[in-house]
């Protein structure tokens, strides 16, 4: 719904009256719409403990670097500039997921040892296997998790 103010309230967003207000930069307008609701579910619990085990395998340093360095090189293929990837971590967790589906690894269970031996080991070796997409010198992504 478009929001028309008679007296411009520049700035406000908030909530009111079971409505949302926000300023979206991308449309240069005033948004309203209902507020969502949310009630916590089985499978947002088992989304979170997954999450959870994920971050719990702690990436090292340089593997993250390896991923911000990936990252700038995949936001300049043709198909993903119009939605880029903005932080390591999304990319991390995308990797972790796409291994999931592609090499059906139970996610509930992998702890570091374990990390050691599949793919998403390095960088170079996740997109080898398939899980990432090939950009421009990838081989240099080897710095272990």
């Amino acid at each position: 719904m478009k929001v028309n103010f008679k007296n411009m309230l520049m700035g406000y967003t908030g909530v009111a009256d079971n409505c949302v207000f926000y300023y979206s930069p991308k449309y240069r307008r005033y948004i309203v719409r209902k507020r969502p609701t949310f009630e916590e579910q089985e499978h947002h619990r088992n989304f979170g403990n997954i999450q959870t085990v994920i971050f719990g395998l702690n990436p090292s340093a340089a593997y993250r670097q390896d991923l911000r360095e990936y990252l700038q090189l995949y936001n300049q293929l043709n198909g993903y500039r119009e939605c880029p990837i903005h932080s390591w971590n999304a990319m991390y967790v995308k990797m972790m997921w796409n291994m999931h589906y592609i090499m059906a690894v139970d996610l509930h269970t992998i702890d570091r040892e374990l990390a050691l031996e599949l793919p998403c080991r390095s960088v170079a070796d996740a997109v080898m296997a398939g899980m990432l997409p090939r950009v421009k010198n990838f081989e240099r992504f080897t710095a272990l998790i």
